[in-house]
């Protein structure tokens, strides 16, 4: 048996469309209609509360006008209203373009924005920070606060050069903090802000986690692979556990797309769907036409006429096998293989090439290796990039299928989340793994919602491309496969193992005493979690900013010798020996 550690998942966090990542909100509204009455309840009440419909006032709950409220009845009977307020729906154009710069001339109107109402910036001081910063302190804050574990703990556990960051976005932070900002200031006859520029960067997201949340000067970086690079991350972050020059990496991505420049840009390549293409294929279909229908304008694999922007920012905590236990750490699952290949000669940027072929043949064959040619047929499923484009569902499908056949896979069941999300860019296969790890919780993969059948050109003889919620007992799934196929020849797919198989891998690898230690432990790392999540559905997010906190100078701060480096405040040190 492979030696190396393993990459567990011990905490996830972020928001997108759908709502909260932690605790499985996001996820549990992707399957509303599969949930019981209670689950239901529950992913409305985080919801209302997000988008401050109503607050929690010790044991009782009021609307927004101060109004005392039956929290079930009132959810119960708002819950249309609720729910309408998230995922792909139309654009907010206070938020995103109150001058009318685009929005007027193009007539794009669906986007997957965060939940109507909810601000990340409203919870730290947030000045001038762009809103895919705010996302990120946002979701970073929530993966931590799921971990269930003080971070402190963690930092004195493991040498300061042992942990990494890598998190970040593929477009930049275009709207008026960052780039945005910089690029119309002079055709507004105004100045660029001397934080436009640093702030827009796509590496910013990395600098925030370590500066003002976790004050880590371990590695840090960030691999931008345009709708690939939440893979490309996670491939670094996987790779370093495994070589041990890492024991805890923060793998993230943020993106805020929704911006009238980005929108105009994919406008201009015949990639968007818009309104008036949108309403055509209504009326092709016999669905009502009379205006856009933005919860059906993302089409994974059916009749489509292009891709919707979404914005997400999607966070989680990886750790070696060895220290998860000796923490009493969740183990949500584990990160088997990352691939990630170029295209080779191709005919144009956006072209696909030979590279996602390879990325996922070969997570197929270590799931071959791994789980066994029996459990890879009939217990794995697929995440796809499923962008709605026409060039998306012809090419990915031919993808799927023809490795499926080769692998001698019947009916492998195919879902395609942007459907509801709309694309996430970086950030979209933090969005599919979010997911994968809500359907090991729940035991249910979500369908395509906006499609009643699949595409004729579209290869599925050995496919099943999921039109309804697909529901098996929640260790069903030994192992889920996510997809992305980026601008450029940026391909990567990704192997996760189910939380059951990587916690049968674990017990053959450690003693009755480090299993039975590890459990007693988890109890309580679990009890913080239930406490965390049920603080954050009443509100209670706890954000984490810590501006200029405990800054570190080289004069006084950091000791050296030939053998190690010792830093002020930090318990362990820095070796230096090869």
């Amino acid at each position: 048996m492979n030696k190396k550690p393993l990459a567990v998942i011990t905490a996830f966090g972020g928001i997108n469309a759908s709502g909260r990542t932690s605790y499985y909100i996001g996820y549990k509204n992707l399957i509303f209609d599969s949930l019981d009455q209670k689950n239901q309840f529950e992913v409305l009440k985080d919801l209302a509360v997000a988008q401050g419909k109503i607050t929690s006032t010790g044991k009782r709950w009021e609307t927004s006008s101060g109004d005392s409220i039956d929290l079930k009845s009132y959810l119960k009977k708002n819950c249309e209203v609720i729910r309408a307020d998230t995922m792909i729906r139309k654009i907010d154009r206070e938020l995103y373009d109150p001058e009318g710069i685009i929005l007027d001339q193009i007539q794009a109107s669906a986007a997957g924005q965060l939940p109507s109402g909810f601000d990340p910036g409203d919870f730290y001081p947030s000045r001038q920070h762009p809103k895919a910063i705010q996302m990120t302190v946002f979701g970073m804050s929530d993966a931590l606060g799921q971990l269930g574990i003080n971070w402190s703990e963690i930092q004195e556990r493991v040498n300061p050069d042992q942990i990494a960051v890598f998190s970040g976005g593929a477009i930049g932070n275009m709207d008026k903090y960052g780039f945005g900002g910089m690029m119309q200031s002079r055709l507004k006859s105004s100045r660029s802000s001397s934080k436009n520029l640093p702030f827009g960067l796509t590496e910013m997201s990395a600098d925030f986690i370590n500066a003002y949340i976790l004050g880590n000067v371990g590695r840090t970086g960030h691999a931008v692979g345009a709708c690939a690079t939440f893979l490309f991350n996670l491939q670094l972050g996987k790779e370093i556990i495994e070589n041990g020059s890492a024991r805890v990496v923060v793998v993230g991505s943020a993106e805020a797309p929704i911006t009238p420049e980005i929108i105009d840009g994919f406008y201009a390549m015949g990639a968007l769907s818009d309104d008036k293409r949108m309403l055509e294929l209504q009326s092709k279909l016999n669905e009502p036409s009379d205006e856009p229908n933005p919860k059906k304008a993302c089409r994974p694999f059916g009749e489509n006429i292009g891709m919707v922007m979404g914005e997400s920012a999607q966070f989680v905590v990886l750790m070696d096998e060895n220290l998860a236990l000796e923490i009493g750490a969740e183990i949500y699952a584990s990160v088997q293989t990352v691939a990630s290949h170029a295209d080779g000669f191709k005919s144009s940027i956006s072209g696909p090439g030979v590279g996602n072929y390879i990325t996922m043949a070969k997570c197929v064959a270590a799931a071959s290796q791994v789980l066994g040619m029996k459990s890879l047929r009939n217990e794995t499923y697929v995440h796809a990039h499923g962008t709605g484009t026409i060039a998306n569902r012809t090419s990915e499908s031919h993808i799927l299928d023809k490795i499926a056949k080769a692998f001698g896979i019947k009916s492998w069941p195919v879902t395609a989340i942007k459907s509801y999300l709309g694309h996430s860019m970086a950030t979209a296969a933090g969005d599919q793994l979010s997911c994968v790890l809500g359907t090991w919780n729940k035991g249910i993969v979500p369908r395509i919602h906006s499609i009643e059948k699949v595409a004729e050109d579209v290869f599925d003889e050995n496919l099943n491309i999921l039109i309804e919620d697909k529901i098996e007992d929640i260790n069903f799934y030994k192992g889920a496969f996510l997809n992305a196929k980026g601008f450029g020849g940026n391909n990567a797919s990704a192997l996760i193992i189910s939380p059951e198989v990587t916690k049968m891998i674990i017990k053959k690898r450690h003693s009755r005493k480090e299993i039975k230690a590890y459990s007693r432990k988890l109890e309580a790392t679990r009890a913080k979690t239930r406490k965390y999540n049920n603080s954050a559905s009443k509100g209670n997010y706890r954000t984490i900013y810590k501006f200029d906190n405990k800054v570190l100078l080289g004069k006084n701060d950091v000791e050296i010798t030939k053998d190690k480096i010792k830093l002020k405040g930090y318990k362990k040190q820095i070796n230096l020996k090869p």
